[in-house]
């Protein structure tokens, strides 16, 4: 009786720990189940989440390549709404083109009375050209172009002389080279490769050396009131057929090489022959144009200084008793200086034809010289003005004096008016004359200049460069 009533008194103590054991169990199972469930929520949450971010990505991916077509769809209609004249043309990388417009009204008198003529050229003569470039890397690039003279007064091209006098040749037709008129490209026409540190080789039809460096010594760049019909009738200009070579410049120094073939025909025939067959001259005398021509140049800061050398075998120029072509041989030394508030200009040249078997061995022997200036002021104005002497060194005698004179207005850096006046004074039975504008399209002994006429020509007009 006592062991139960211990029992009981035991049982009433425990009893609601058990109890308190088996009520807090409860809840913490729960508990746990309630976590387990939110984090698997979470998860199907985060799952959400990056389900959406990677659609939203696409759909702003997709606004973006939309925006940027709508752009470039934009630019295309601005494009074609904006006038042709507003904007330069669009080319293919490394093509360039290039050119001079110039014409004006020419009034003069070459010995036929006064006449007043509209002329392409006057200034410069006018071009228009083409250039290409192709940038191989390591200092090496391949190009070309492509420079034909343009008459803008009737627009027909225009011809420039060279050591090949008639590039004419075979019969017009489709098919072959057209003998009624001057090569297309007539001006400069090559192809070549560059190399800062090799120099430059060339192919074609260019400037000889001795030309070039006139061409710099020129208040007037061969063009205007320019003495250069002086220059002319004792050197040459350009070379056909040519390779050309410019070495890189080396403290100030550069060097120029140029060899011509000449007319590259196939004739053993030197006695006898005037130039072969009518406009075929490439049945002529062996040897016709060919030669070469050199200068070296000097320039440093505002000092410029050249020499130079030419000497090829003149065409149609071989008859019984002489038993070769006249050979034209010169040489010219030229300068400028510039002084920022003037530049200055200076030129001497020495030529002379001689000819093997002929009844007169030395037909030409003259010196030709000028000076000139160029004066820039208040921005747009130029004022130019060139001396020179013809020294006619044979008994003949025949000396001639040129003065020119100029004046330009800029309108901007490309376009500009201009006046130019010129005149010749000869003397003992001269006909030398002058040259009207960049072209040199004044009259002279073989188109009706008088002997001891004392051409002159004065011209209005504008050039556009581009």
């Amino acid at each position: 009786m006592r062991h139960q009533s211990l029992y009981r008194a035991m049982l009433a103590c425990f009893a609601p720990l058990a109890f308190a054991g088996t009520v807090h169990a409860a809840p913490l199972d729960d508990l746990r189940a309630e976590i387990a469930a939110q984090k698997a929520r979470l998860e199907k949450l985060e799952e959400l989440l990056t389900a959406t971010a990677a659609t939203t990505s696409a759909a702003t991916k997709k606004a973006e390549e939309a925006n940027k077509k709508a752009d470039e769809a934009s630019k295309t209609a601005q494009a074609a709404a904006t006038p042709a004249n507003s904007s330069g043309l669009s080319m293919p990388a490394g093509l360039t083109i290039y050119g001079i417009a110039d014409a004006g009204v020419e009034v003069a008198d070459y010995g036929q009375g006064s006449k007043t003529r509209v002329q392409s050229g006057l200034g410069s003569a006018s071009r228009l050209g083409f250039k290409g470039a192709r940038d191989f890397g390591d200092d090496l690039t391949a190009y070309f172009q492509l420079e034909a003279g343009v008459s803008f007064d009737n627009g027909q091209n225009t011809g420039h002389s060279s050591n090949v006098s008639n590039p004419g040749q075979g019969n017009a037709s489709s098919a072959s080279v057209n003998s009624t008129g001057v090569a297309i490209f007539s001006r400069n026409t090559f192809i070549g490769l560059n190399s800062k540190k090799f120099g430059d080789l060339r192919f074609g039809r260019d400037y000889a050396p001795i030309y070039s460096i006139t061409s710099i010594s020129d208040p007037f760049t061969i063009g205007g009131a320019t003495a250069f019909r002086l220059w002319s009738s004792a050197a040459a200009s350009r070379f056909d057929n040519g390779i050309f070579y410019a070495s890189p410049t080396l403290a100030g120094f550069k060097a120029n090489l140029a060899y011509s073939a000449g007319m590259e025909n196939n004739s053993r025939a030197d006695v006898g022959v005037t130039g072969g067959a009518p406009a075929n001259s490439n049945t002529g005398p062996q040897d016709e144009g060919k030669g070469y021509s050199a200068s070296l140049t000097y320039a440093n800061g505002p000092l410029f200084v050249g020499a130079g050398y030419l000497s090829y075998l003149k065409m149609g120029s071989v008859s019984a008793p002489a038993t070769e072509n006249a050979r034209r041989a010169a040489w010219n030394l030229a300068a400028t200086y510039d002084l920022k508030f003037a530049k200055l200009y200076a030129q001497f040249l020495h030529g002379e034809d001689t000819q093997e078997g002929a009844t007169t061995y030395k037909s030409l022997d003259r010196n030709v010289w000028w000076l000139g200036a160029a004066v820039p002021f208040m921005e747009r104005h130029t004022v130019r003005a060139v001396y020179a002497h013809l020294d006619d060194r044979l008994s003949t005698n025949r000396d001639s004096d040129h003065i020119g004179a100029g004046y330009e207005f800029a309108l901007d850096k490309q376009t500009d008016l201009y006046a130019y006046y010129a005149t010749v004074t000869n003397k003992n039975g001269g006909q030398n004359s002058l040259c009207a504008g960049g072209t040199c399209q004044g009259y002279d002994k073989d188109s009706g200049l008088p002997a001891n006429f004392s051409p002159k020509s004065l011209m209005l007009g504008a050039r556009y460069r581009f």
